[in-house]
């Protein structure tokens, strides 16, 4: 065989090989970035109406003047459910958010005063609600939202008293000022979980219960919870 026969015959091998080389490059390149994709986390977006529900605790502090004059902390289980829309723009996350909870947080307190004899005063919170603005950020992958939120709550407030034999109790409900903050995680295409601190103060409020002797109780209420959520985004 001529050394040009041989020429001619790689020649024409390496034209065959080149498209199979090429397809072979297409095919691994193809191959990478299904697996980059399988591989880097997915990104979420955070917009659209979203429920769930969520459990935690809560810790009131509240001050009154009765006769009394103490502080107190009244606790208990909270839990409750959620509804809210998101709204996000590049990284940042606009929302509002509305809830209702039921509330075993309570105390009762008892001393014994010259004349008067023993005073039993007491305090319940049998459920509460907010409707709160948030302003969140959602990491790069997307899938992480930190948030902070605030508005105004509202709820029931069950103080009762006893003095001379005379038990007054009364359930009135009354705005308060809330803020908190928050972190979510998406954690399926659907399904999210929260981690969420909330504080509510109602100011000094007329609670409408006279006291014999003493006269009408004026109490302040400063509630912080700690609860965790599930929410399913629609």
């Amino acid at each position: 065989m001529s050394l040009d026969c041989i020429r001619a015959g790689a020649a024409a091998l390496l034209l065959l090989a080149l498209p199979s080389l090429a397809h072979a490059d297409d095919v691994r390149s193809k191959v990478s970035k299904k697996a980059y994709a399988w591989a880097a986390p997915p990104k979420h977006n955070w917009t659209g109406l979203y429920g769930g529900v969520n459990v935690g605790y809560g810790l009131a502090g509240i001050t009154d003047n009765t006769p009394l004059a103490v502080s107190t902390i009244m606790h208990g289980v909270v839990g409750g459910a959620q509804i809210g829309y998101n709204y996000q723009t590049g990284s940042w996350v606009w929302g509002l958010e509305a809830d209702i909870q039921a509330s075993d947080q309570s105390t009762s307190y008892t001393q014994t005063f010259p004349i008067v004899g023993n005073v039993t005063a007491g305090q319940k919170i049998p459920y509460f609600g907010t409707v709160r603005g948030r302003l969140g950020y959602a990491f790069d992958c997307g899938c992480v939202m930190a948030y902070v939120t605030g508005g105004v709550a509202y709820g029931a407030y069950n103080p009762y008293a006893t003095a001379l034999g005379v038990t007054v109790s009364t359930t009135y409900t009354n705005a308060a000022a809330t803020g908190g903050a928050g972190v979510e995680w998406m954690v399926s295409d659907h399904w999210s979980a929260k981690l969420e601190a909330l504080y509510i103060d109602t100011g000094n409020v007329s609670t409408g219960v006279t006291v014999p002797v003493f006269g009408e109780i004026h109490a302040r209420v400063r509630d912080a919870i700690t609860r965790i959520g599930l929410n399913y985004h629609f």
